[in-house]
């Protein structure tokens, strides 16, 4: 699959590029890039959850006219080394390439990526080592209308501040990272501009009038329930330096949107990470999370763990990182929020409210009729564990 973007600057350019894939892997940002060229983005993180396991490979081009496409690159050769024995991956769809099934990480484990390209460059990753990772012992939450504020400062968005508390260990350094998903309930499955649902596709009828109003859609409500899936985008690390054995109390994990009123499943996760992808991930974040802006020139360039063994001078993008994980399901019920929610299809559809198509009846059947849950990457039929919603 293609994707297009606008071209910001030069070096907005190479931010945007990878930041795109920050809700998995955070890539390094290459400095004097050739922008008419291609950057191989890698995507890792082993944990010891009963997960799937994979390793996403994909190649940003830059193309004329302002604009870049990332496309998965296939038909590799992948393989990890688990203490130096290798594993095999297969490639489970474009450019995800997956460790066999039920593989799973195990503290004190180390991993290393290697690679091939179908035109023959190889790669390799440093070694990792699976650190320990302390229990996460509490979730909550405090209401702010003015969470999330735009880079101009002039518009604030509605969030929940996710709160945690962990113990920390006494005896080793620690590093950790964390990270959320969430479950939003979605209302709508199927949308169709200038034409009608019937069945599973778009489409004319004979018989019912295609929306003729602007903004010319209709929307088609889920059946059975449907949830969709949002993961975070900031890095969000830290180092226990200066408060090594102490319990980290308050620890801010996630702001989540106020997307409804109603409520939302929030799974936090805390990644133990080695000093290497600490140092990284921590400059990663300060280049593009705490300086003036994507417009930004970075101050220094970020260098990843994997390499062309062929080609040193070649810029990979990202880190293949291996940690233990600990998780923590929290209820958001939103009972102390207040105002105007900005709405789930509001801000996944460009700022358009939903327009349900009219009731009405045919010779032949009923309207509107009902769209059908998809299962993928981010949207699921299935009741999560922890929901405790309608």
């Amino acid at each position: 699959m293609k994707r297009k973007t606008a071209f910001l600057s030069k070096t907005g350019y190479i931010l945007l590029t990878l930041s795109l894939l920050l809700a998995c892997v955070e890539p390094y940002v290459p400095v004097g890039l050739n922008l008419e060229g291609e950057v191989l983005v890698v995507e890792a993180n082993l944990t010891d959850q009963p997960e799937v396991q994979f390793v996403r490979l994909t190649r940003s081009l830059a193309k004329p006219f302002n604009e870049f496409v990332e496309e998965p690159l296939t038909g590799a050769s992948v393989t990890v080394r688990v203490n130096g024995v290798p594993q095999t991956l297969r490639e489970a769809s474009p450019g995800r390439y997956e460790l066999p099934a039920g593989f799973v990480g195990k503290v004190g484990e180390r991993f290393q990526l290697q690679f091939s390209t179908p035109a023959g460059q190889r790669y390799e990753s440093g070694v990792e080592t699976m650190q320990r990772v302390s229990k996460l012992e509490k979730a909550y939450d405090r209401f702010d209308a003015q969470a999330i504020v735009n880079a101009e400062r002039t518009a604030f968005t509605p969030a929940n501040l996710i709160y945690i508390d962990t113990e920390d260990p006494a005896d080793t350094r620690n590093f950790y990272r964390w990270t959320w998903t969430l479950w939003e309930r979605q209302d709508y499955c199927a949308s169709c501009q200038r034409s009608v649902l019937n069945g599973t596709r778009c489409g004319q009828n004979g018989f019912v009038a295609n929306n003729p109003e602007p903004p010319f859609w209709y929307d088609y409500y889920c059946l059975p329930r449907c949830w969709d899936l949002l993961f975070s985008s900031e890095i969000n690390v830290f180092s226990d330096q200066y408060s090594n054995g102490r319990t980290i109390v308050g620890r801010l994990a996630g702001t989540i949107p106020y997307y409804e009123a109603r409520g939302a499943l929030v799974e936090i996760r805390q990644q133990a990470l080695t000093p290497e992808a600490y140092r990284y991930y921590q400059l990663f974040a300060s280049q593009t999370q705490a300086n003036g802006g994507l417009a930004d020139t970075p101050p220094a360039p970020l260098i990843g763990n994997v390499r062309n063994l062929d080609n040193a001078d070649e810029i990979v993008s990202g880190y293949f990182a291996a940690g233990a994980v600990s998780k923590l399901r929290y209820w958001l019920d939103r009972q102390n929020a207040s105002g105007v929610p900005i709405g789930l299809f509001f801000t996944q559809n460009g700022g358009r409210f939903a327009v349900p198509e009219p009731y009405s009846r045919t010779p032949f059947e009923s309207r509107p009729p009902t769209a059908v849950c998809l299962p993928g990457d981010t949207r699921t039929p299935n009741r999560p564990e922890g929901w405790l919603g309608p």
